[in-house]
């Protein structure tokens, strides 16, 4: 199962590892746990993603 685990998580891309790390460390008592949420920013984007969603669509 180990040998399955490090197959699949050298196939993951850099991006990927961070919470993947995270997510391990948490388990193990590591480290505390942190939440990787990269979309909070666009909570705050400006001008406002509502505004505009005629022109992103």
């Amino acid at each position: 199962m180990r040998e399955q685990l490090h197959h699949l998580v050298d196939r993951l891309s850099e991006e990927k590892l961070g919470p993947l790390l995270r997510l391990v460390q948490s388990e193990l008592g590591d480290e505390p746990v942190a939440r990787d949420l990269p979309f909070i920013g666009t909570l705050e984007a400006s001008p406002d993603f509502a505004e505009r969603s005629e022109g992103i669509l």
